[in-house]
């Protein structure tokens, strides 16, 4: 059995009540995948920029490599095997830029996105409160332990199982639970604090 082949049947994640494309149907997974991979990846790294977009594009290519190697049956449930391969990848450029003690680069100016929306829309007071209170809370949960942060992108944002986001990360159901709840407890204190909850 492969590394990355997972044990558990997913539910539909990326493009809720879309089917879940042929691991043989490179073009199909691409359309299917890439942008959920892109805003898991770009959240675990701090924003999306080309680190974020050549991991995800790394992926594909492991999926491709895979399937050509060993046909698409090799790769039993796309999903968890997709997630966990970007998961990996994430991981490893993390641990690169701890060891050269760099500092993750932040989302976008909250400030920034806020002006723009007021000027391009006549209910700009409205959306720049909501926008910046998605950036606060995106803020926030960039804050969290990166294992808390792993598990609530995973399970929140994706919408994945707690089974599934074990599998991702390599540990147990119950490790998950615990870090989820923990996660969401602190989260929950952090927006507390600023004023967005």
């Amino acid at each position: 059995m492969n590394e990355y082949a997972s044990t558990t049947s997913p539910k539909v994640v990326a493009g809720a009540g879309v089917p879940v494309p042929d691991a043989g149907d490179l073009m199909a997974v691409v359309a299917h995948y890439q942008s959920p991979l892109l805003r898991y990846v770009g959240q675990m790294l701090g924003g999306i920029d080309h680190e974020a977009e050549d991991i995800v594009q790394e992926a594909f290519v492991r999926l491709h490599r895979q399937v050509a190697g060993h046909g698409s049956a090799s790769v039993r449930h796309l999903t968890t095997w997709l997630f966990r391969v970007a998961h990996n990848l994430t991981i490893d450029v993390l641990r690169k830029r701890s060891r050269r003690k760099q500092v993750p680069e932040t989302a976008v100016d909250p400030e920034v996105l806020s002006e723009k929306q007021a000027t391009d829309e006549l209910d700009a007071l409205g959306e720049v409160l909501r926008q910046e209170a998605r950036q606060v809370a995106l803020r926030e949960l960039a804050q969290l332990d990166n294992e808390q942060r792993q598990v609530v992108l995973l399970k929140v944002i994706q919408g994945m199982t707690l089974r599934q986001v074990a599998e991702v990360v390599g540990v147990s159901v119950s490790l998950v639970n615990y870090r989820l709840n923990q996660g969401l407890k602190e989260l929950a204190r952090r927006l507390k604090k600023a004023g967005v909850l």
